[in-house]
């Protein structure tokens, strides 16, 4: 008996084997099925008992005879369905390979489909039946290797000769994963070179195979194996055979039941393996979960890597709980790249709404990376609250938070304790009247994120609604109570999500029903929308305290924000105006100084020498306790507040005028850049002199004018001397005295600053070299040490 081959086919391509073989034969000439076998058999035994019959003896041996002969293979590739995703979007970019023996082709590239229809077609010609045939759909990267989707192949000898068939084939890896797709393809085998094909055939069809019950499917099809060719996939219940080709959803999101969305974020690495010449490597990560894979961006010459980037992972019913994390060095030019190390991360031990830091040491001492994770749990296939916090849960967070309000009960506690604040629930109830994403179709298919601190989480995509209604409730553990809550809305589609709108509240401010209207996203201006939600704070007020004098959890996700001329102008003018307070203080002050208002002036002289005459230490904090709780009651009593009282009046007015102008005027290109020239001229010469008073009191040490150092030297031994027999309490006195009466003695007095009109007299470090004198030996000795610097340089 002739040994069945390594690799095993299904029941169904035996059986059109059998049939096509024997098609016009006498002995079965009419018979519409020819199939012998009807028992209960494997297939690797039916194979066996195919060829070693007599029947199937002259088959092998009619097609045997013409071995010699070459044969022309006209094969179209129509398409494929339901295929697996291999990019971050949900979706893939696939094309098919064909190879039969040694002669190979390629179809075109689908960009972002998982039911690609290609209709191209091919030929090719053998010399032997014997050869294969291969399929295999990949998913095009451009610059990457190219990932494999999967294949399928099968002798030529098992297709009919003469006649057009139309094939539906699952496709499978070398790993035996299911729900890889299937390719549809027609073929047509001739011993006639001279042969071309028929315009219709696309339109063929594949003949249809007798239904077999559940327990002789189970039976006679094994599960496949790494070295499997074809294996029909067998449903269970009442399904027949010819089922296997009703196509699935197209769209990748309603596969499989959806039960959470992992949320990663890639923080940074450490101490990565070189794999440059340089001792260097251009790191980027890896992130694959099932069938869906994520890439980081890659980040040059570096072994400490700080990527700083989210991803999010849908998680199946069916899906695998290990996340495989893989570090690679990026290669130029179409090399493969090079392997730095990969971890793997158990997602099945979180728990939801969760964050957990994760330090993760590479294999093969590849190095040390840093991830986030939080799991959100998404149940799309129902709509009630199941999340919900009971009343008795509730209770029990209250206690636990309240038991250290003894603090003779936090005395037990340990320091760690203090990390945990409190908790945060936050119910997004729903949204109305949000802006049409989808302008197709009129409406949109929304869901939310929910940040706080470096945790985030989401609700679950209510698709074609403007008027989304969640009722989702999610539970934070609180560090830091002086964070905030962000919520975000996006429109969910296949390759991004689009911003709707957005909303940013205080926690401190988190204990009622809030109905907020959606901002853009920079949170400036009012955008389309109005969001309700409920929230409700529980923490201990003890350890919120202590947390507040600890450094502020850092947020991983920060960036630095790039030069932008509008950004520019606002922190410009943030300055501007807190200059102008002080601005405003110092008008008041020299009011009070010039006895504008003698009675005013009067009173002050009258405060200086009290204060100054029973002064102590701790009059410093006093006063600015006075200064916070008269703030307080001019917000909530109605006084004048004291930036108010201090400002001038005239001052406010023009302050007013220009905010005006700059409300109501629509400034043209010109006027903009004219603008921001006189900014930047403003900031430039206050640096000027900042740097400059600064260089100068550096050069009243280092002797720069020794007439100005010694001058300074000598009042500051008299100051000394002066400071050591005389109080300093009755020095201050005396000399705020004289300054305040100094305009009523006589009124003709011009004020002076000494210290100002001494440093004035200082040149700075850019004066000196002006003032440097050069002469030709100085020249000479410069221009040869230009010389050694320039030729060390190229060396």
């Amino acid at each position: 008996m002739t040994s069945a081959p390594n690799k095993s086919y299904s029941l169904d391509s035996l059986r059109r084997s059998w049939n096509n073989s024997f098609k016009g034969s006498s002995k079965t000439k009419g018979a519409s099925e020819v199939w012998p076998y009807k028992g209960e058999m494997d297939s690797q035994s039916l194979f066996e008992e195919f060829v070693s019959s007599p029947l199937a003896g002259k088959a092998n041996k009619s097609k045997s005879t013409s071995k010699s002969d070459p044969y022309r293979v006209e094969l179209t590739v129509i398409s494929s369905s339901n295929l697996a995703s291999r990019d971050s979007n949900g979706l893939s970019d696939p094309y098919c390979k064909i190879k039969v023996g040694l002669q190979r082709a390629r179809t075109k590239v689908c960009p972002k489909n998982l039911n690609p229809q290609w209709e191209e077609k091919f030929s090719f010609v053998v010399e032997s039946l014997d050869e294969t045939i291969r399929f295999k759909v990949m998913d095009y990267d451009r610059g990457f290797r190219d990932d494999l989707i999967g294949y399928y192949e099968m002798k030529l000898s098992f297709f009919p000769l003469d006649d057009f068939q139309t094939f539906t084939e699952e496709l499978i890896d070398d790993s035996g994963t299911e729900d890889l797709g299937s390719i549809k393809f027609s073929i047509h085998i001739s011993a006639d070179l001279s042969h071309t094909p028929p315009p219709d055939v696309q339109e063929a069809s594949m003949t249809g195979s007798p239904p077999l019950t559940p327990p002789q499917l189970k039976k006679l099809v094994r599960k496949p194996t790494a070295y499997d060719n074809i294996v029909n996939r067998f449903l269970g219940g009442d399904q027949k055979m010819d089922e296997r080709e009703t196509p699935r959803s197209t769209s990748p999101f309603h596969e499989k039941h959806l039960t959470g969305i992992l949320s990663i974020t890639l923080v940074e690495a450490c101490n990565l393996r070189p794999m440059n010449k340089d001792g260097s490597s251009d790191p980027y990560c890896k992130f694959k979960l099932g069938h869906q894979k994520h890439k980081s961006k890659v980040l040059r010459r570096t072994l400490d890597p700080v990527w700083k980037e989210r991803f999010e992972i849908r998680v199946y019913s069916d899906s695998s709980s290990i996340l495989e994390i893989s570090v690679y060095d990026y290669e130029e030019f179409g090399f493969s790249d090079n392997f730095i190390g990969s971890a793997e991360v158990d997602i099945s031990e979180f728990e939801e709404s969760k964050t957990y830091k994760r330090e993760l040491d590479l294999e093969k001492n590849g190095g040390r990376m840093i991830c986030i994770f939080n799991l959100s749990r998404i149940d799309e296939s129902s709509t009630d609250s199941s999340c919900e916090i009971s009343p008795d849960d509730l209770v029990n967070i209250r206690k636990t938070y309240a038991m250290s309000y003894n603090p003779l009960n936090y005395l037990t506690y340990k320091w760690e304790d203090v990390e945990d604040v409190g908790v945060l629930i936050v119910k997004i109830i729903k949204c109305i009247d949000l802006p049409e994403a989808d302008t197709l179709i009129g409406s949109s298919d929304p869901f939310c994120f929910i940040e706080v601190e470096n945790t985030r989480v989401r609700t679950p995509t209510l698709y074609k609604t403007q008027d989304p209604v969640w009722n989702k409730q999610f539970k934070f553990h609180i560090k830091d109570i002086h964070s905030t809550l962000n919520i975000r809305v996006f429109d969910e589609e296949k390759n991004k999500y689009n911003f709707l709108g957005c909303v940013k509240l205080p926690i401190l401010e988190a204990h009622t029903i809030h109905r907020c209207l959606l901002k853009d996203r920079k949170l400036e201006r009012v955008g389309f929308g109005e969001i309700f939600l409920e929230t409700e704070l529980i923490y201990n007020p003890l350890r919120a305290a202590i947390k507040t004098l600890l450094p502020a959890e850092e947020n991983l996700l920060y960036e630095e924000p790039k030069f932008k001329r509008n950004l520019f102008m606002q922190n410009f003018k943030r300055v501007y105006s807190l200059a102008t307070v002080v601005l405003s203080l110092g008008l008041w002050v020299q009011r009070i100084y010039n006895w504008e208002n003698k009675a005013k002036s009067a009173i002050a002289l009258l405060l200086y020498i009290i204060i100054v005459v029973s002064f102590e230490l701790y009059m410093v904090p006093m006063f600015a306790a006075i200064v916070i709780i008269y703030e307080f009651l001019a917000r909530w009593v109605g006084f004048k507040s004291f930036e108010t009282w201090i400002m001038n009046a005239d001052l406010q007015e023009q302050v007013s005028k220009e905010e005006e102008i700059e409300d109501g005027e629509d400034f043209s290109l010109t006027a903009k850049m004219k603008m921001v020239m006189g900014v930047c001229q403003t900031v430039q010469n206050s640096l000027d002199l900042v740097a400059s008073y600064c260089e100068r009191v550096k050069n009243v040490f280092n002797w720069t004018i020794p007439f100005l150092s010694f001058m300074a030297a000598s009042v500051l031994i008299s100051g000394t001397i002066i400071l050591y027999f005389l109080p300093l309490r009755w020095l201050v006195l005396a000399w705020g005295i004289n300054k305040l009466t100094v305009k009523l003695r006589n009124p003709e007095y011009e004020e002076n600053q000494e210290l100002l009109n001494f440093l004035c007299r200082l040149p700075s470090d850019i004066e000196l070299n002006q003032m440097r004198v050069i002469t030709k030996e100085s020249s000479k000795r410069s221009t040869t040490q230009n010389k050694a610097i320039k030729s060390r340089w190229h060396k």
